[in-house]
């Protein structure tokens, strides 16, 4: 019988996983397999959500990252919190999620506080696409600008 190197035996460990997986997937395990793997690797204990709270307030976006990027990121840990019973009013996550932007949005963040009532995470998310897209905009333009420039 021939053996089979490391390397040999990683692409089988991987090839049983796929199968497990696809397995899973169609449903022969059971709800109970989901249910329980759930319970393994979405513990609600309280080192669970102190480190998802930590997440959360470590949550930071750089300038010139994607606010898709951050918001996506931003609601995974919002859910991820919520699977924990960890509820978070809709004016906290939009205080969290301002809080987390960098310093280069502060303009925006004054402007929303100056004009909003009731903090709406429907309407900040909003604004700060918008925004994203008016600062691409500009560049684009402005980059225009300076090609057009540079062939008179």
């Amino acid at each position: 019988m021939e053996e089979v190197g490391l390397e040999g035996k990683e692409n089988n460990t991987i090839v049983c996983l796929r199968f497990g997986i696809a397995e899973c997937i169609r449903g022969s395990y059971g709800e109970g397999f989901v249910d329980k793997l759930g319970t393994l690797y979405h513990s609600k204990s309280l080192v669970s959500k102190l480190l998802l709270w930590k997440k959360l307030y470590n949550l930071r976006m750089k300038d010139g990252d994607s606010v898709i990027e951050h918001l996506n990121a931003f609601n995974t840990v919002v859910s991820q919190l919520a699977y924990v019973d960890i509820k978070i009013s809709d004016e906290d996550k939009c205080i969290n999620l301002l809080c987390s932007l960098p310093d280069s949005w502060d303009s925006l963040i004054i402007a929303i506080g100056s004009n909003a009532t009731a903090l709406q995470f429907d309407e900040i998310a909003s604004a700060l696409l918008t925004e994203e897209m008016r600062w691409k905009n500009m560049e684009s333009q402005n980059g225009d600008a300076l090609s057009v420039r540079g062939r008179s």
